[in-house]
């Protein structure tokens, strides 16, 4: 069957579906909630091979407003690249790459993030392999602080609350922060939904994790971020020693972190990118 190439068309039901059903099959990963939830995004750009109603191939192109070195940028992301089985071994995913970088070239960055296998894939399509390196701090004689409430996005009115942070926060970071309001609720929806608390005393909300005596900081969203010596007593139990950030932390007044390469991400670069070594802030990934 001849494959017809397409892209933007969620305003067409069918074709939508069909997208739908490329990502369960390709990726085990339902859009259903993201769109019910009224969270589906025209930012997140299709490039698509149809044959006939269904999808075979796609690469898709996150565009997302961001600041960089205090500056306003708009950066893309790709994802979602992937051809059905039997449809492989014909350079679908090399041509939807190709054009989807020539419709994404006036953007000010463009990255991704690759599994192992496709490492070699992005090399001979022209992107760059960085590492993150993840800044730290060690976390000493902190006194607990009440005040942090679990937020769960399962909950109506927990998830309009959430939202609301979403889209009036400020950047977390004047080198390096990526505001999307929808791309946000996608994280929380699906990756971060048990990580999800809100400070109301310091009016933010705070995404973390906890493995061993090891506080992840995954992002801060709030009119304002507060600073980490505001921050860390609502967040810290007896027994954490270490405080790791996902996201760099010139604006939380911590003074000389250290820094760790962040292994497993397999970030990509198309050059020219605006700086080495970034920390892409967690709730990013698409």
């Amino acid at each position: 069957m001849e494959l017809t190439l397409r892209n933007a068309y969620w305003d067409d039901p069918i074709a939508r579906m069909a997208f739908r059903e490329f990502m369960i099959e390709s990726f085990q990963l339902d859009f259903s909630t993201w769109e019910e939830n009224g969270f589906w995004d025209e930012a997140y750009r299709p490039f698509s091979f149809f044959a006939g109603n269904r999808v075979v191939a796609n690469c898709s192109v996150y565009s997302l407003p961001a600041q960089i070195n205090r500056k306003s940028a708009l950066v893309a992301q790709l994802s979602a690249v992937a051809t059905l089985p039997e449809y492989r071994r014909r350079g679908l995913n090399r041509q939807l790459t190709a054009t989807a970088l020539k419709w994404a070239h006036d953007h000010d960055a463009i990255f991704l993030f690759s599994t192992d296998e496709a490492i070699p894939f992005y090399r001979a399509c022209g992107f760059r392999q960085i590492s993150e390196q993840l800044e730290y701090h060690p976390i000493i004689d902190v006194t607990s602080k009440p005040g942090l409430i679990k937020l769960d996005p399962a909950d109506r009115g927990d998830l309009r609350k959430i939202y609301q942070y979403a889209c009036r926060r400020t950047p977390v970071s004047d080198r390096l922060s990526i505001g999307n309001a929808r791309l946000f609720m996608f994280q929380c929806l699906y990756i971060l939904q048990d990580s999800i608390y809100e400070i109301p005393e310091l009016n933010c909300l705070v995404l973390f994790k906890r493995e061993g005596s090891q506080l992840q900081l995954l992002d801060v969203a709030g009119e304002q971020i507060p600073e980490w010596e505001e921050l860390c007593p609502y967040l810290v139990e007896p027994g954490d020693h270490e405080l790791e950030c996902h996201f760099h932390t010139d604006r939380f007044g911590i003074e000389n972190p250290q820094t760790r390469t962040l292994i497993g991400n397999n970030p990509f670069v198309r050059d020219p990118f605006p700086f080495e070594q970034p920390v892409f802030p967690y709730t990013c990934r698409a």
